[in-house]
């Protein structure tokens, strides 16, 4: 069960509204901090993120968020790379819960899917409400599987049958309120600071623009396993302490 908030919705100015002297100050801001940053991240980008983590498969590396400077002296990039195997299972992810719920009744899919909320605590200010997570149910129209298992097999088949198509890509995004939005998509097998600085300066050779490549990701650099195999797998080989 979680705590959270109900209805905590914030107004802003996106950054890319703010005046040119506004972006200047924070685009000098973070000048600052990627220079200070330099000894951990190269010097191109800085993040909140550890990126190097001793230890960690490559199976929790697929994506990472950054933030680096704009060719123009005021933009400031709020990036978010993933990997084309992140992708490739979400997309999978995605077409065995359409199949999934394709096949449940409205009723059953109001009784799976409806959030259920009970009071936690009030601080005061506000009421925090605890999400009731229900027991998984097995349904007929699922060969008496549960939701999440059904949908573990269809993914599977998915990746075998109709695997989807991945592009590498950069998606800009306007309305974030601290720099302009950056979605990428790389052909890595994971995220290491090599590839999020071969992915900044391919998108500054492109002008800082929107792109889609051409050509889609091979299906042979993208995973046979899915996302939870792919896990479990990583996991039976997490030294014990």
């Amino acid at each position: 069960m979680t705590a959270m908030r109900r209805g905590n919705r914030r107004r802003f100015t996106p950054f890319a509204s703010l005046s040119r002297h506004r972006q200047r100050d924070a685009f000098v801001r973070l000048r600052w901090k990627i220079l200070g940053d330099k000894p951990i991240y190269g010097g191109l980008f800085t993040s909140h993120l550890v990126l190097d983590e001793p230890g960690r498969s490559d199976i929790y590396r697929q994506w990472f968020d950054f933030l680096f400077l704009g060719l123009d002296g005021h933009s400031i990039w709020n990036a978010s790379i993933t990997t084309g195997n992140l992708r490739f299972w979400e997309r999978a992810e995605d077409l065995a819960s359409e199949q999934t719920r394709s096949r449940l009744t409205e009723a059953e899919l109001e009784e799976e899917y409806c959030w259920k909320f009970s009071p936690a605590f009030y601080d005061g200010r506000q009421k925090l409400y605890r999400v009731i997570q229900s027991e998984p149910r097995r349904h007929a129209a699922l060969d008496g599987l549960t939701v999440r298992e059904y949908e573990e097999k269809v993914a599977w088949e998915v990746l075998r049958e109709t695997p989807p198509v991945i592009h590498e890509s950069f998606r800009l995004d306007h309305s974030y309120q601290y720099g302009i939005g950056l979605e990428i998509i790389v052909d890595a097998p994971f995220i290491a600071r090599t590839v999020i600085e071969g992915a900044i300066l391919r998108f500054q050779e492109l002008g800082e623009i929107g792109w889609k490549n051409l050509e889609p990701i091979p299906r042979d650099h993208l995973p046979f396993q899915t996302e939870a195999e792919a896990m479990t797998a990583a996991e039976r080989h997490i030294p014990q302490a």
